[in-house]
Protein backbone atom coordinates (compact mmCIF):
# COMPACT_ATOMS: atom_id res chain seq x y z
CA UNK A 1 0.00 0.00 0.00
CA UNK A 2 0.86 3.22 -0.82
CA UNK A 3 1.91 4.95 2.20
CA UNK A 4 1.88 8.71 0.80
CA UNK A 5 -2.04 9.41 -0.02
CA UNK A 6 -2.38 8.09 3.77
CA UNK A 7 0.40 10.50 5.21
CA UNK A 8 -1.41 13.50 3.06
CA UNK A 9 -4.73 12.86 4.81
CA UNK A 10 -3.46 12.96 8.46
CA UNK A 11 -1.46 15.70 7.42
CA UNK A 12 -4.08 17.90 6.20
CA UNK A 13 -7.21 16.75 8.16
CA UNK A 14 -5.37 16.00 11.72
CA UNK A 15 -1.76 17.08 12.24
CA UNK A 16 -2.60 20.92 10.97
CA UNK A 17 -5.83 21.68 12.91
CA UNK A 18 -3.83 19.57 16.32
CA UNK A 19 -1.14 22.15 15.69
CA UNK A 20 -3.07 24.90 15.27
CA UNK A 21 -2.01 25.62 11.57
CA UNK A 22 1.37 25.61 11.95
CA UNK A 23 3.06 24.89 8.37
CA UNK A 24 6.33 24.49 6.98
CA UNK A 25 6.55 28.38 6.32
CA UNK A 26 6.09 29.35 10.38
CA UNK A 27 8.52 25.85 11.72
CA UNK A 28 11.78 26.39 9.83
CA UNK A 29 14.69 27.03 11.93
CA UNK A 30 15.05 23.06 13.00
CA UNK A 31 16.91 22.50 16.51
CA UNK A 32 17.80 26.61 16.89
CA UNK A 33 13.93 26.92 18.15
CA UNK A 34 12.71 23.39 18.84
CA UNK A 35 14.82 22.82 22.32
CA UNK A 36 13.22 26.45 23.70
CA UNK A 37 9.54 24.78 22.61
CA UNK A 38 9.66 27.62 19.12
CA UNK A 39 9.74 30.36 21.84
CA UNK A 40 11.88 32.24 19.34
CA UNK A 41 10.98 35.98 18.89
CA UNK A 42 14.22 37.01 21.27
CA UNK A 43 16.64 34.99 19.45
CA UNK A 44 19.37 36.80 17.95
CA UNK A 45 21.84 35.99 15.27
CA UNK A 46 21.66 33.55 12.01
CA UNK A 47 18.99 31.72 13.15
CA UNK A 48 16.74 35.07 13.95
CA UNK A 49 15.98 35.16 9.79
CA UNK A 50 13.51 32.20 10.39
CA UNK A 51 11.33 33.62 12.93
CA UNK A 52 12.38 37.28 13.49
CA UNK A 53 14.65 39.01 11.12
CA UNK A 54 15.40 41.82 13.50
CA UNK A 55 17.60 39.58 15.22
CA UNK A 56 20.39 39.40 12.29
CA UNK A 57 21.82 42.78 13.80
CA UNK A 58 23.96 40.60 15.89
CA UNK A 59 25.42 39.02 12.92
CA UNK A 60 29.39 40.25 13.07
CA UNK A 61 30.40 39.90 9.50
CA UNK A 62 29.20 36.68 7.86
CA UNK A 63 27.05 33.47 9.18
CA UNK A 64 25.40 30.46 7.71
CA UNK A 65 23.08 27.83 9.29
CA UNK A 66 21.54 24.62 7.92
CA UNK A 67 18.58 22.93 9.47
CA UNK A 68 16.44 19.80 9.42
CA UNK A 69 13.56 18.94 11.27
CA UNK A 70 11.49 15.48 11.16
CA UNK A 71 8.08 16.29 12.95
CA UNK A 72 6.50 13.56 14.75
CA UNK A 73 8.98 11.67 13.35
CA UNK A 74 7.96 10.88 9.53
CA UNK A 75 10.18 11.21 7.20
CA UNK A 76 7.68 12.84 4.56
CA UNK A 77 7.69 15.65 7.05
CA UNK A 78 11.00 16.92 7.01
CA UNK A 79 11.70 20.17 6.97
CA UNK A 80 15.21 21.43 5.36
CA UNK A 81 16.25 25.17 5.46
CA UNK A 82 19.22 27.00 4.39
CA UNK A 83 20.19 30.59 5.80
CA UNK A 84 23.20 33.08 5.29
CA UNK A 85 23.56 36.41 6.04
CA UNK A 86 26.56 39.32 5.73
CA UNK A 87 26.70 42.41 7.89
CA UNK A 88 27.31 45.57 6.50
CA UNK A 89 27.78 49.54 7.65
CA UNK A 90 24.01 50.39 6.16
CA UNK A 91 22.49 47.03 8.28
CA UNK A 92 22.54 43.10 7.46
CA UNK A 93 21.28 41.24 4.60
CA UNK A 94 20.28 37.53 4.57
CA UNK A 95 18.40 34.77 2.50
CA UNK A 96 16.67 31.78 3.18
CA UNK A 97 15.21 28.69 1.73
CA UNK A 98 13.22 26.17 3.02
CA UNK A 99 11.53 23.10 1.94
CA UNK A 100 8.68 21.03 3.40
CA UNK A 101 6.28 17.79 2.72
CA UNK A 102 6.90 15.27 0.34
CA UNK A 103 5.23 14.40 -3.49
CA UNK A 104 1.71 15.16 -3.32
CA UNK A 105 1.82 18.02 -0.97
CA UNK A 106 4.99 20.52 -0.60
CA UNK A 107 5.84 23.52 0.93
CA UNK A 108 8.96 26.17 -0.49
CA UNK A 109 9.80 29.18 0.95
CA UNK A 110 12.45 31.78 -0.54
CA UNK A 111 13.31 35.08 1.82
CA UNK A 112 15.28 37.96 0.96
CA UNK A 113 15.81 39.94 4.93
CA UNK A 114 17.21 43.57 5.59
CA UNK A 115 17.83 44.46 9.62
CA UNK A 116 19.02 47.02 11.05
CA UNK A 117 19.80 48.46 14.59
CA UNK A 118 18.39 51.96 15.15
CA UNK A 119 20.19 52.50 18.40
CA UNK A 120 21.95 50.28 20.80
CA UNK A 121 18.40 49.27 22.07
CA UNK A 122 16.26 48.90 18.87
CA UNK A 123 16.34 46.58 15.93
CA UNK A 124 14.52 46.50 13.26
CA UNK A 125 13.63 43.67 10.24
CA UNK A 126 12.17 42.84 7.69
CA UNK A 127 11.69 39.90 4.98
CA UNK A 128 10.12 39.74 1.24
CA UNK A 129 8.91 36.06 0.89
CA UNK A 130 8.47 33.99 -1.49
CA UNK A 131 6.09 31.26 -0.53
CA UNK A 132 5.22 28.21 -3.14
CA UNK A 133 2.75 25.21 -2.84
CA UNK A 134 2.84 22.17 -4.74
CA UNK A 135 -0.37 20.20 -4.11
CA UNK A 136 -1.07 16.58 -6.35
CA UNK A 137 -4.95 17.53 -6.47
CA UNK A 138 -4.97 21.43 -6.74
CA UNK A 139 -1.06 21.66 -9.03
CA UNK A 140 1.00 24.48 -8.10
CA UNK A 141 0.81 27.87 -7.24
CA UNK A 142 3.35 31.24 -5.70
CA UNK A 143 2.17 33.53 -3.69
CA UNK A 144 4.10 36.87 -2.38
CA UNK A 145 4.35 38.41 0.96
CA UNK A 146 6.24 39.70 3.96
CA UNK A 147 7.17 39.99 7.32
CA UNK A 148 8.62 41.98 9.91
CA UNK A 149 9.89 42.23 13.52
CA UNK A 150 11.53 44.27 16.32
CA UNK A 151 13.70 43.68 19.01
CA UNK A 152 13.61 45.88 21.88
CA UNK A 153 16.67 45.91 24.93
CA UNK A 154 14.42 47.15 28.08
CA UNK A 155 17.26 47.34 30.59
CA UNK A 156 20.28 44.59 31.41
CA UNK A 157 17.96 41.95 32.05
CA UNK A 158 14.82 42.49 29.95
CA UNK A 159 14.42 42.04 26.18
CA UNK A 160 10.89 42.63 24.31
CA UNK A 161 10.00 41.41 20.67
CA UNK A 162 7.33 41.09 18.17
CA UNK A 163 6.79 39.87 14.99
CA UNK A 164 4.04 39.90 12.02
CA UNK A 165 4.42 37.40 9.22
CA UNK A 166 1.98 37.56 6.28
CA UNK A 167 -0.21 40.80 7.03
CA UNK A 168 -3.27 40.02 5.24
CA UNK A 169 -4.78 36.77 4.37
CA UNK A 170 -3.30 35.08 1.21
CA UNK A 171 -5.52 32.46 -0.60
CA UNK A 172 -4.19 28.82 -1.32
CA UNK A 173 -7.08 26.88 -2.72
CA UNK A 174 -10.87 28.13 -2.28
CA UNK A 175 -10.95 26.64 1.32
CA UNK A 176 -7.17 27.45 2.64
CA UNK A 177 -5.78 30.35 3.04
CA UNK A 178 -2.30 31.76 4.73
CA UNK A 179 -3.22 33.71 8.06
CA UNK A 180 -1.59 36.40 9.73
CA UNK A 181 0.39 35.67 12.22
CA UNK A 182 2.02 37.68 15.08
CA UNK A 183 4.53 36.40 17.85
CA UNK A 184 4.98 38.44 21.05
CA UNK A 185 7.60 37.91 23.21
CA UNK A 186 9.62 38.66 26.08
CA UNK A 187 13.02 37.33 27.17
CA UNK A 188 14.25 37.41 31.18
CA UNK A 189 18.27 37.27 31.42
CA UNK A 190 19.05 37.56 35.52
CA UNK A 191 22.50 36.22 34.50
CA UNK A 192 24.76 35.25 31.79
CA UNK A 193 24.33 31.52 32.35
CA UNK A 194 20.56 31.73 32.48
CA UNK A 195 17.10 33.33 30.41
CA UNK A 196 13.48 32.55 30.03
CA UNK A 197 11.66 33.33 26.93
CA UNK A 198 8.22 33.66 27.36
CA UNK A 199 5.67 34.14 23.99
CA UNK A 200 2.43 34.60 22.48
CA UNK A 201 1.57 32.64 19.22
CA UNK A 202 -1.63 34.01 17.76
CA UNK A 203 -2.70 33.05 14.21
CA UNK A 204 -5.34 35.39 13.50
CA UNK A 205 -8.11 32.96 12.73
CA UNK A 206 -7.46 30.52 15.64
CA UNK A 207 -6.66 30.63 19.32
CA UNK A 208 -2.82 31.78 20.65
CA UNK A 209 -0.50 29.13 21.69
CA UNK A 210 1.75 30.13 24.81
CA UNK A 211 5.44 29.18 24.68
CA UNK A 212 8.40 29.08 27.47
CA UNK A 213 11.92 28.55 27.08
CA UNK A 214 14.52 28.27 29.32
CA UNK A 215 18.16 27.91 28.27
CA UNK A 216 21.34 27.59 30.37
CA UNK A 217 24.70 28.18 29.52
CA UNK A 218 26.49 25.01 31.19
CA UNK A 219 30.22 25.66 30.38
CA UNK A 220 31.31 28.26 27.45
CA UNK A 221 30.67 25.60 25.08
CA UNK A 222 27.28 24.02 25.80
CA UNK A 223 24.28 25.21 26.27
CA UNK A 224 21.47 23.06 27.39
CA UNK A 225 17.26 23.66 26.45
CA UNK A 226 14.30 23.46 27.54
CA UNK A 227 10.58 24.27 26.08
CA UNK A 228 6.84 23.94 26.94
CA UNK A 229 3.80 24.11 24.65
CA UNK A 230 0.88 23.87 26.56
CA UNK A 231 -1.35 24.72 24.28
CA UNK A 232 -0.72 21.67 21.91
CA UNK A 233 1.09 19.51 24.99
CA UNK A 234 4.40 19.27 23.62
CA UNK A 235 7.58 19.26 25.35
CA UNK A 236 10.71 19.78 24.43
CA UNK A 237 14.89 20.14 24.91
CA UNK A 238 17.77 20.56 23.68
CA UNK A 239 21.45 20.96 23.46
CA UNK A 240 23.93 23.82 21.49
CA UNK A 241 27.85 22.58 21.42
CA UNK A 242 30.29 25.96 20.00
CA UNK A 243 33.68 25.39 18.87
CA UNK A 244 35.86 27.96 18.49
CA UNK A 245 33.81 30.65 18.29
CA UNK A 246 33.05 29.72 14.89
CA UNK A 247 31.30 26.15 14.64
CA UNK A 248 27.82 25.14 16.57
CA UNK A 249 25.94 22.24 16.17
CA UNK A 250 22.46 21.57 18.40
CA UNK A 251 19.92 19.10 18.39
CA UNK A 252 17.15 19.14 20.13
CA UNK A 253 14.12 16.86 20.24
CA UNK A 254 10.28 18.11 20.95
CA UNK A 255 7.75 15.34 22.85
CA UNK A 256 4.09 14.97 21.95
CA UNK A 257 1.66 12.08 23.25
CA UNK A 258 -0.61 11.94 19.79
CA UNK A 259 1.49 12.56 17.38
CA UNK A 260 5.10 11.59 18.28
CA UNK A 261 8.42 13.15 18.53
CA UNK A 262 9.99 15.41 16.52
CA UNK A 263 14.36 15.18 16.48
CA UNK A 264 15.77 18.12 15.24
CA UNK A 265 18.96 19.42 13.83
CA UNK A 266 21.09 22.67 13.46
CA UNK A 267 24.45 23.87 11.94
CA UNK A 268 25.88 27.26 11.44
CA UNK A 269 29.29 28.63 10.83
CA UNK A 270 30.54 32.05 11.42
CA UNK A 271 33.43 34.56 11.40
Amino acid sequence: MNRQPIILIMFLTFIVNFTFGQSGFTTTGGANFLGYGRAGVNIAGIESIYLNQAGLTEVKNFSVDISAERRYNLSDLTNLSFAVAKSFKFGTIGLMVSNFGFTEYNEQKFGLAYARKLNKSISLGGQFDMLRYNIASVGSKSLFSFEAGMQLKLNRDFNLAAHVFSPGNLEVTENTDIGTRFRLGVKYAPSAKVFVLGEIDKLIDRKPEYKIGIGYQVIDILQIRFGINPTVSTYSFGAMLKFKDKYGIATSMSLNEALGNSPAVSLQYQQ
